[in-house]
């Protein structure tokens, strides 16, 4: 089953931080961002997998209408995900999160995939705990020490 998914920037960066970008790859098979996330990323240059697509005028007008909460990129990824009728958007700020889902679409964020990733056994459970203390520990991610263990304790061997 081809599921459609757009991506917010700081998925993309989490994932290349911890050399992680191909689960994206293994998990989906149509991944779009939009020119504004191409922007965010500044140096990181996103796997060919990945392609960019561009949101309407109408969106455009939105996104510039809208800004101030959230950043263009989380705008423009949700923008682009309800005009390509995306199944999934990827987004880790919780106001981007709220956003979204109150905009019809599901949403998942890096740990998300991560979890999703051992699901589908590209990842043990030990592969996946790490990452996620990398990712917290290292690299910023936010997720409470309760969110962090229940995390954890649902992973799959």
């Amino acid at each position: 089953m081809n599921i459609k998914v757009v991506s917010n920037t700081s998925p993309l960066i989490f994932l290349s931080k911890i050399d992680a970008f191909e689960l994206l790859a293994q998990c989906f098979e149509d991944i779009a961002i939009p020119n504004a996330v191409i922007t965010e990323l500044k140096a990181l240059v996103p796997p060919d997998f990945i392609i960019r697509k561009n949101i309407s005028e109408l969106g455009n007008s939105y996104v510039k209408g809208a800004l101030g909460n959230l950043h263009r990129g989380e705008l423009e990824a949700i923008v682009l995900a309800l005009e390509t009728k995306a199944d999934l958007i990827l987004l880790d700020d919780l106001v981007a999160r709220n956003k979204a889902t109150r905009s019809g679409l599901n949403v998942m964020g890096t740990v998300g995939v991560l979890k999703l990733a051992n699901s589908k056994g590209l990842l043990t459970a030990k592969e996946t705990s790490d990452y996620y203390d990398l990712l917290v520990n290292e690299h910023g991610l936010f997720l409470s020490y309760k969110i962090l263990q229940q995390l954890k304790s649902s992973l799959i061997n």
